[in-house]
């Protein structure tokens, strides 16, 4: 089935209430609740508990986000508290144990293929959220660069996209044990990247926004400038960050592991299979040995390897992969299978249309 690409443009409130018009089939009482059974399984949180996190955490996003959720709810026609327990479950924490999975684990590289400049991911999360099926979201609010976003279908924030200044940005989690910051604005990790890249042109642009607001989890954004042939790799705390840049003439990549602490020869013998150790020495072993020269392909051949997609743990798998060259707006995408076929081996690559 080809890619779904729904665009949206206007104001937040116009903007949701016409995706939710899109996707009121999520909202159906039985796939609504078997959806979040299957999440409520695996992140380990009790369904009575959702509703009182999900408003809690829907009180900490910025207004325009609200409304844009609201918007939504109004056009599948179902209440505000659905949507909003629909759209927070998969990060929802454990109820009684801190062992819940608590984000996405991932892989994601740059490199220079062909003369320009290429980013690659995959996506290791929950396969239950493959229930909803994935999706191309283009969103064109008035006075903010236009945003595609590439990912879980019903999801107004962001976790991999493009924008209209052919700036890439995606997100991979990262341990942080600072607080967030009192100083400035803090913003759901998710909602941050998508904000991010809606007011940013450049890297510097997005440095400078990274330092103008905090998060409330650590992530690595990995970010590409087709414009400039830039790319880098930010690690970003709740309230700090660090720089790397991409060096054209060496392949950058990362899993969710930071890029100044070595990993030596016993550490990765004690590494398990599907670890971020794990996966980092798999990037850097194919990189080292197989180096890639042409894109997408050989792309896909690195995010399809063994010990860089994730194949095995009980709900985890490679949902979905994407390789682009930012500067020619050349993107493709694959989905996995909700019920555990990993995108990048087996998953159908496509070409996503941008709309500028």
């Amino acid at each position: 089935m080809p890619l779904p690409r729904d665009h949206l443009p206007g104001p937040p409130a116009d903007a949701g209430y016409r995706y939710g018009t899109l996707i009121p089939h999520l909202f159906q009482p039985a796939f609504h609740e078997a959806y979040l059974g299957r999440l409520a399984q695996s992140n380990r949180f009790e369904r009575g508990d959702l509703a009182e996190q999900a408003r809690r955490w829907l009180g900490t996003l910025p207004a325009n986000f609200q409304e844009e959720i609201d918007g939504m709810a109004s056009g599948a026609r179902v209440p505000l508290q659905q949507v909003t327990e629909f759209l927070y479950a998969d990060i929802a924490h454990a109820t009684r144990t801190t062992e819940a999975i608590t984000g996405p684990l991932c892989s994601g590289v740059i490199t220079t293929l062909d003369d320009a400049t290429w980013v690659a991911r995959n996506c290791d999360w929950l396969s239950a959220t493959l229930m909803r099926g994935t999706a191309a979201v283009t969103h064109a609010v008035p006075n903010r660069i236009p945003v595609t976003a590439v990912g879980i279908r019903g999801d107004i924030e962001l976790d991999t996209g493009i924008n209209a200044e052919q700036l890439w940005l995606h997100l991979h989690t990262l341990l942080a044990m600072d607080d967030p910051p009192r100083d400035r604005t803090c913003i759901s990790w998710l909602f941050w990247a998508r904000e991010a890249l809606e007011q940013s042109a450049s890297l510097d642009d997005l440095e400078r926004f990274i330092e103008s607001t905090g998060r409330d989890r650590g992530v690595i954004a990995i970010a590409v400038d087709g414009k400039a042939g830039e790319g880098a790799v930010f690690e970003c705390t709740k309230s700090d960050h660090k720089r790397f840049d991409f060096d054209p003439k060496h392949p950058m990549f990362a899993t969710n592991h930071p890029q100044e602490k070595i990993i030596d020869d016993a550490r990765e013998s004690k590494a398990r299979a599907g670890s971020t150790v794990a996966r980092y020495c798999a990037l850097r072993r194919s990189l080292n040995d197989h180096p890639p020269e042409h894109g997408p392909d050989d792309l896909v051949e690195l995010l399809a390897s063994d010990g860089v997609e994730m194949r095995t743990p009980t709900y985890l798998r490679t949902i979905y992969s994407a390789a682009c060259d930012p500067a020619s707006d050349h993107l493709w995408f694959a989905s996995g299978t909700e019920d555990g076929k990993p995108a990048a081996s087996t998953g159908r690559w496509e070409r996503v249309p941008l709309r500028w």
